[in-house]
């Protein structure tokens, strides 16, 4: 390059110390794509996948400047179409003193259009700058055959259909691409075989073909359907078709679409993978074994139509080792099906595991390859010991589960003193407890279990645990010759069942005993500030005599506070029970309970409140009820909006009691 000459300037300076041009290598290009030796492509030829950034180029290691009187060395990078003069698209100032080694500096990622270009930087130290060599890049946005449409593929060595002879004769079956305009070595074929006459962007390809020099030269573009794909893809109409993609990676569109017919001997092909419904559950678990994939019954596998299916073939299935019954072929019937018994299942153990599911077509003696395996979740594991009788809900061989009355303490007995009280159960476990197991209770008709016990570390086969029925669940059905009681053990997987506990309940209430009522409410119900005496010293709530009362009786008094004026909107924590143990003058003439604790039961009703009351009755030799409920208003708010309490008297009226 002829030299020229600049003023000085801190971002401007003069060539190399004795005035003449330096010798500048080339800039390295990583990017550049590299052939099976390891050799840069002569074109310079970047990947399309390095075109979205900036395109990196290393500038080699030169005699850094060391003069403090210069300010930076500077790289000003050139990219041009080829042959034109040097057009700067980026420049880098490298403040002295420079760091050794090469330097990075880019190509803009806007400066890489679809061309051939030629890269070279411009390095200017001190004076006049001086180029390196020029490197020939090539910058390849467009597919082969410019991106158009390419022809379909023809058929070589073979016109008609590929038979079954052809195959085995060959081995394979070849075909031709038409050469294209702008072919270059490393091209390569992309090709699928389809039985689809549009099939999709996804279908997965058979092979990839790439070009050679002497390919091209030749014009021999072969691709090559081998034997084993074809067979593997049956019998019938197929389609042949490819994309292009160059060595820079650009793709091309689907070809045109070759039709061929695959004539082979009348064999079974095309086996899809046999599919086995499973339940909503998302496995094979036990439920599924008793009551059948979407209500068919069973566990079935079903086999879907395969290419020329005949009604002398018998279907092999294979689950997961264990072989099935051989399934006879109806032609017209597909997806055949066939069931699986509960042996068959659980033949390598009870899992948790998954089975694998093929099948063969046998035909004359002679079975086909295997399908593709289906593979299935599948967990048959139990709670417990299992039973001859399996996969049945219903194991016998779990023990009965026993209940007594709180009071009556008779088994599977429930009586008039036990009214109120929850029962006793007693649960014998299951073989080999395990932690996180669970049984669930069922009481009569209720659909829910009413009681849950968690296995524990510390549980044994055969220890007995107690756990407690609710009066709540024991109070939906209290006069019963045979109420069906059970329960359940679970893994979380897999349910098993104990028999029916028959339980005897007779409990006899004694119905409309008279409600409560309040001594010393006003006419209106009402007790006030002006109550006498005030609501600080208490409330007395009366329980009339009754002849159903008798001596040893024990009756109940149960207090409810609540935010409503009417023993509605019960306030949480205001409740209490006050029992008593019925005197022979009780029993004739009745009692008053003293409601005495204001702070928790009374205060909380300071603004037309009221208390809801009942009482329950418990019978000495037997026999139980339950009383009508009242209530009675409770106000503490005066209409100025003052409210009484004991520090607070805002009744004018005296009361002496």
């Amino acid at each position: 390059m002829p030299s020229a000459t600049y003023p000085k300037d801190p971002e401007r300076h003069a060539l190399g110390p004795d005035g003449q041009d330096l010798a500048l290598p080339s800039p390295i290009v990583p990017a550049i794509l590299k052939d099976e030796d390891g050799n840069e492509s002569a074109d310079g030829q970047l990947p399309r996948s390095v075109l979205n950034s900036d395109l990196q180029v290393t500038v080699p290691a030169w005699s850094f400047s060391t003069d403090p009187n210069f300010v930076a060395d500077i790289v000003a990078v050139g990219w041009r179409p080829v042959g034109q003069d040097f057009v700067e698209v980026n420049r880098s100032r490298f403040p002295i003193p420079i760091d050794p080694g090469d330097k990075i500096v880019s190509v803009p990622r806007d400066k890489l259009e679809h061309g051939v270009y030629g890269l070279s930087y411009k390095l200017i130290i001190g004076g006049n700058p001086a180029e390196s060599e020029i490197k020939k890049i090539t910058v390849d946005r467009v597919a082969p055959d410019d991106g158009q449409q390419p022809s379909a593929v023809q058929m070589l060595d073979l016109v008609g259909n590929i038979t079954d002879d052809y195959l085995k004769q060959h081995g394979q079956v070849r075909f031709k691409v038409s050469l294209y305009i702008d072919v270059q070595v490393r091209d390569r074929a992309i090709y699928y075989w389809t039985d689809e006459s549009n099939p999709p962007e996804s279908e997965a390809e058979i092979r990839e073909q790439a070009f050679s020099q002497q390919d091209i030269d030749n014009d021999q573009l072969i691709i090559t359907m081998y034997e084993v794909d074809i067979r593997a893809r049956g019998h019938g109409a197929r389609y042949i078709y490819y994309r292009l993609r160059d060595w820079a990676g650009n793709r091309g569109p689907r070809s045109t679409f070759l039709p061929v017919t695959v004539d082979l001997l009348p064999a079974p092909g095309n086996l899809k993978p046999p599919r086995v419904p499973l339940s909503v559950r998302g496995l094979i678990d036990r439920q599924h074994a008793r009551e059948g994939a979407v209500n068919q019954g069973a566990v079935t596998v079903e086999i879907d139509a395969y290419d020329n299916p005949d009604a002398t073939d018998r279907v092999l299935i294979d689950w997961d080792g264990t072989p099935l019954d051989p399934l006879d072929v109806d032609p017209a019937q597909f997806p055949l099906q066939a069931p699986v018994p509960w042996s068959k299942l659980r033949a390598n153990g009870l899992g948790p595991m998954t089975a694998r599911i093929s099948y063969k077509v046998q035909r004359g003696g002679v079975d086909t390859p295997p399908s593709l395996e289906a593979r299935v979740p599948m967990d048959l594991t139990v709670a417990g010991q299992d039973h001859a009788n399996a996969p049945a809900l219903l194991n016998t061989t779990l023990a009965l589960l026993e209940i007594y009355g709180a009071k009556s303490l008779t088994l599977d007995t429930l009586l008039s003193e036990d009214f109120g009280e929850d029962a006793d159960a007693y649960l014998t476990l299951h073989d080999d407890p395990k932690r996180g197991q669970t049984i669930d209770v069922y009481w009569g008709a209720i659909s829910a279990p009413v009681v849950q016990y968690i296995v524990q570390d510390t549980d044994s086969a055969g220890k007995r645990v107690p756990v407690k029925i609710p009066w709540s669940a024991i109070d939906q059905d209290r006069d019963n010759l045979a109420l069906p009681v059970y329960y359940t053990t679970s893994n979380g997987v897999n349910q098993q069942q104990a028999r029916i506990t028959p339980v005897r309940v007779s409990i006899v209430v004694i119905e409309d005993l008279k409600e409560p009522s309040f001594s010393h409410a006003d006419k209106f119900g009402v007790l006030n500030c002006c109550a006498c005496p005030r609501l600080w010293k208490g409330v007395w709530v009366k329980v009339e005599g009754n002849p159903d009362f008798a001596e040893k009786d024990l009756v109940t008094l149960h207090w409810q506070g609540c935010a409503g004026m009417n023993g509605t909107s019960p306030i949480p924590g205001v409740v209490d029970a006050f029992p008593t143990t019925l005197t022979l003058d009780q029993a004739r003439n009745g009692f008053e309970v003293h409601v005495a604790d204001y702070e928790k039961l009374i205060a909380p009703m300071a603004n037309n409140g009221s208390a809801l009351c009942y009482y329950d009755l418990k019978k000495f030799n037997g026999g139980a009820g339950v009383s009508k409920k009242d209530f009675v208003i409770i106000n503490r708010t005066m209409p100025s909006g003052e409210v009484c309490s004991p520090t607070n008297e805002t009744c004018l009226e005296p009361c002496n009691k």
